[in-house]
């Protein structure tokens, strides 16, 4: 192959003509199955010679081809080129070298290829490995130790999270951790750029294996002093190098927070950590309080100038801090500095700043974005602060409330006694942000100030309406959202406040007019507000209470679309053809929009049991969902479709205006592919939920549905949680249409069966899961349908056996139920119409439906426990925030608070045994082992989750179905009951009598 017509062909990859780009790419397609051809482009990321583009070029083109196709999976033969033998030995045999001699930017991508490689080959395949990468880290030269830190840390990473083979991580940190210590101790003391690069991936690697488990060798007391001394010396050296090379937030990883609220914390231990409560108690004693002493030590040098922190971490900080809230002997370091943490720490992060200033001007759509979805500032600094605050007002309540409270209120006393003039805004925006975080606790109606609270809001929150800051304005909405529960002795307060609120839905800053949306809705909820709309309709003054009530919402929904509309294009009520809007300057819009629609998707919830009135809304709203879908307004179609899927599940049936949108819809999924159907979802399954008796007889629809699963299904674009949508949908279809989409359910099979028999097509346990119960909701919508479908490919013994082998993986109540039921369904079929493959492997069948009952009825036990966790949180919180009880009594001496914090420790500790055991934690760890593959954890409940399943009784399904059995394949019925030992036989007559039970008690 020659190598200089691969140079010109990389040099073209990046040629401004399109044309050009395109050219080039097709042509080393077509050179992927030559053999040499990886062997040749490592030559090139290697030549001196050539350019740093062409390099680039090369290194990001082989990284591309060994994640596609080192794997040799026939998915992978299907789509790409094989990689030779001789190929990946001289992959395998160079990959370290040209780490090592490359610069940063290709040791990137170089390095993300070990990883791909060693997921396949090592160790088996790659037996030298080990040998090679005790070399680097024991060289004397650094960018040799550097390279052995990179691939020790792909190494780490690709175990990182599995339970059954951390063998290999424990060994690395028996064998090679005591080395990397060393490294980095050395290198701490250097400000060199490649220093601080060994340092972060040091800290990287450690961080990665204690992922899930902490390895023996990092338990071990040398071992946490030597490695403590490494992470306190990092923590306090001040940022010298070069943050545009290093950044701090990488070279400073949170490994200490991870040791400490996972394994160090003794109030938080679950019980399938018990084997590291030693090391807890090691830890809080002797290393915590150098650990904490150095977090402080970092704060004052931030409070007072001379420490530089990035609001990453200021936000570890904060959220060490926390953990330590928790426990008594860490809570007694923090005490001491409660008062300084709330004012000097907390507050200033609280407040609107210059960051805050400069995205409101110049992005306010970014900056509402940050302040309003919890997701997309998950991270900040500022919402670990608030995070704190929290902690500190709930947890130690007795200690930190009144400082918290007294320092807000002389912030608010500041700003209100000072002149126009000499007000600092930012001052009391960031006391306002304060009290708005400490809503929950404090709205509780045990609340010791919550009878204060109305004159709060009143005198401190409300006249902010009107300041003429717009952030403070926007902080006034959010803070009066909040305490939206209290209420007004006064109902012409009650009506000013709705007034000023609803008038700034026309405010000049786009943030104002989102939280003003945002306010409006938890008002909309309040039947006094809604008393307060008639006098906007006095058309209607003379008519009934009821009636009134219903027309207002009808006007309130009109009003709410208009102002859509207005802002999506400042048209008038009267626009005859809402298809000719502009929307050319919709950008800065957009968030005011979605307020809107959030106000809208309220309204129609609180409606829910008004089905008569939704369905009026709905020719207000639709018109509104058919815009967005129509002039693809992707940022609006989260708001959209959650509108659509309130109407359609409020009623609880598809009308013809919503039967109208599906063909929108249809057209909206054909030009955003798989892209969006995360959002489609939930409108799909009502779809065919409530609209089953258009979807059974229209052949057309049941195309496009499945059209929709199979593109997904097939998509390279889609991940597993996209196509778990398909298989959702696909359930939907085979539960709501049991014996009406007949012609559907080979398709649908053959789309499950296409991952299922391919050994490394599934790469989760959910998608595994989901891709199960396709084959298990056909099994029970007819078995006699689908186990044709899978004898007419031969799928039969592949499908069953993966079934058979995963049904440890189905946790959750309803997947165990549709195991019994899918499984159960094969014992009514025909002996003449049962492969003799599952005749023969029935009594195995038979026993994974006794196995699945025997774990029902406690993951029935999990989910209500589940449940239970999240009773109380109702709207004054009163479940969550004990006033009264001894779970932090205000208390002067230290055994009275002692006694305090062993009660709080015993519930933290029983709160995350029962969150284990609801989320299918098993006896040794968060994972359940797995001896095929390395599968991520159980799926969580869905606990709103609603199916056809909740009405089928298994109890009665199976007495039902032996009985079948017994009836028409005697002979079969005799071999599976005869195959029991006593011991099942006995768990089989206690399963009969409960659905004689059942039985008598639904009569």
């Amino acid at each position: 192959m020659d190598l200089n017509s691969l140079v010109g062909l990389f040099d073209s990859t990046y040629h401004p003509d399109v044309n050009v780009r395109n050219n080039a790419e097709a042509q080393l397609k077509q050179f992927e199955a030559n053999d040499g051809f990886l062997s040749t482009i490592l030559q090139i990321i290697g030549a001196d010679e050539l350019s740093t583009g062409t390099k680039q070029a090369a290194a990001i083109y082989f990284k591309n081809r060994v994640s596609r196709a080192w794997s040799a999976s026939q998915h992978a033969l299907d789509n790409h080129a094989p990689i030779s033998e001789s190929d990946r030995a001289a992959a395998k045999e160079n990959i370290l070298k040209f780490i090592y001699a490359t610069p940063h930017t290709i040791k990137v991508q170089l390095t993300s290829c070990l990883g791909v490689i060693l997921n396949f080959d090592y160790p088996d395949k790659w037996a030298q490995f080990d040998g090679q990468l005790k070399e680097l880290l024991s060289a004397q030269d650094p960018q040799m130790v550097y390279t052995g830190l990179l691939a020790l840390r792909e190494l780490v990473r690709l175990y990182r999270y599995s339970q059954t083979k951390r063998t290999v991580i424990d060994a690395v940190a028996r064998d090679l951790f005591p080395r990397v210590q060393a490294v980095v101790d050395d290198a701490i003391g250097s400000d060199d750029e490649l220093a601080m690069r060994m340092v972060w991936a040091a800290f990287k690697t450690y961080y990665a294996a204690i992922q899930v488990a902490l390895p023996v060798a990092l338990q071990e007391p040398g071992s946490l002093v030597a490695w403590g001394t490494s992470f306190i010396k990092m923590m306090e050296k001040p940022v010298a190098f070069d943050r545009s090379l290093v950044d701090e937030d990488t070279a400073k990883e949170p490994v200490v927070n991870r040791l400490y609220s996972r394994f160090g914390n003794p109030a938080t231990l679950a019980p399938s950590q018990k084997r590291y409560k030693t090391f807890a108690k090691v830890f809080t004693a002797n290393f915590l309080p150098q650990i904490m002493q150095a977090y402080f030590k970092q704060i004052d040098g931030y409070v007072q100038g001379t420490v530089w922190m990035s609001s990453r971490i200021r936000g570890l900080v904060s959220q060490m801090i926390a953990e330590c809230v928790k426990e008594k002997a860490a809570w007694k370091l923090v005490k001491p500095h409660v008062e300084s943490i709330v004012s000097q720490y907390i507050f200033p992060q609280m407040c609107f700043s210059e960051d805050d200033k400069e995205l409101w001007e110049d992005n306010p759509v970014e900056y509402v974005q940050k302040k309003i979805d919890p997701l997309d500032d998950f991270g900040s600094s500022t919402v670990a602060a608030s995070n704190l605050l929290i902690d500190f007002a709930v947890d130690r309540k007795s200690a930190t409330l009144s400082i918290i409270l007294n320092f807000v209120n002389s912030i608010i006393t500041q700003y209100s006694q000072a002149s126009e003039e000499t007000r600092n805004p930012q001052l009391i925006d960031g006391a306002l942000n304060m009290m708005g975080a400490l809503c929950g606790p404090l709205c509780s109606r045990k609340s010791p100030i919550y009878s204060t609270l109305p004159d709060f809001l009143l005198t401190n929150v409300i006249p902010l309406f009107k300041s003429k800051y717009g952030f403070v304005r926007a902080r006034a909405l959010d803070v009066y959202c909040r305490y939206s529960s209290i209420e007004f002795s006064d109902k012409q307060v009650q009506q000013g406040v709705f007034e000023g609120v609803y008038g700034l839905l026309s405010d000049p800053e786009l943030p104002v007019r989102v939280h003003a949306a945002l306010a409006l809705q938890p008002m909309i909820e309040n039947e006094d507000i809604r008393g307060l709309l008639q006098s906007h309709l006095p058309q209607v003054m003379q008519i009934d209470s009821d009636t009134i009530t219903h027309v207002i919402e009808e006007f309130l929904a009109q009003q709410l679309c208009d102002t859509f509309m207005r802002i999506m294009g400042d048209i008038t009520v009267n626009t005859p053809d809402i298809s000719t809007v502009d929307i050319d300057d919709i950008s800065d819009k957009t968030m005011a929009a979605m307020g809107v629609l959030k106000t809208l998707g309220t309204l129609v919830l609180n409606l829910e049991s008004s089905a008569d009135v939704v369905f009026k809304l709905e020719e207000v709203i639709f018109p509104i969902v058919r815009f967005v879908l129509d002039q693809r307004l992707v940022d609006l179609y989260d708001e959209v479709y959650e509108i659509l899927d309130c109407c359609t599940f409020a009623v609880k049936t598809i009308s013809p205006n919503a039967w109208s949108l599906f063909d929108v819809i249809y057209t909206t999924f054909k030009n955003d592919s798989s892209d969006f159907i995360e959002e489609m979802l939930p409108s799909l399954d009502n779809f065919v939920s409530y609209g089953m008796d258009v979807v059974s007889t229209n052949s057309e629809v049941q195309s496009r549905l499945f059209d929709i699963i199979e593109t997904v299904m097939k998509s390279e674009r889609a991940g597993e949680s996209e196509r778990i949508c398909a298989c959702k949908l696909a359930e939907a279809i085979m539960l709501n249409g049991r014996g009406k989409v007949d012609g559907m359910i080979p398709g649908l099979i053959s789309l499950a069966a296409a991952y299922l028999l391919v050994n490394d097509a599934i790469q989760t346990r959910g998608f595994l899961v989901y891709t199960l119960e396709v084959i298990l909701n056909a099994l029970y919508y007819n078995p006699v349908i689908t186990l044709s479908v899978l004898e007419q490919f031969q799928w039969t013994s592949g499908i069953f056996t993966r079934l058979v082998q995963s049904i440890d993986k189905f946790t959750r109540v309803n997947d165990k139920k549709l195991v019994v039921l899918g499984l159960t369904s094969l014992l009514s079929v025909p002996a003449d119409q049962l492969p003799a493959s599952l005749q023969a492997g029935l009594p195995q069948v038979f026993e994974g439906i006794l196995q699945t009952f025997h774990t029902l009825g406690e993951a029935v036990e999990a989910r209500d426990a589940l449940e239970r966790m999240y009773d109380g949180t109702g709207d004054d919180f009163d479940g969550d925030y004990e006033w009264d009880g001894v779970q932090d009594e205000l208390v002067d001496d230290d055994l009275a608070e002692d006694d305090a914090d062993e009660l709080q420790q015993e519930y933290l500790r029983q709160l995350a045994g029962r969150a284990g055991e609801a989320l299918g934690e098993g006896a040794e760890g968060e994972f359940d082992d797995d001896d095929e593959d390395d599968y991520d954890e159980a799926l969580e409940e869905e606990l709103a989750f609603e199916s056809p399943l909740d009405a089928v009784k298994p109890h009665v399904w199976l007495q039902d179905k032996l009985a079948e059995m017994q009836s028409s394949n005697p002979a079969t019925y005799n071999v599976i009951v005869q195959s029991l030992n006593p011991e099942k036989s006995q768990f089989l007559q206690t399963l009969m009598d409960e659905a004689i039970k059942q039985r008598s008690e639904q009569q």
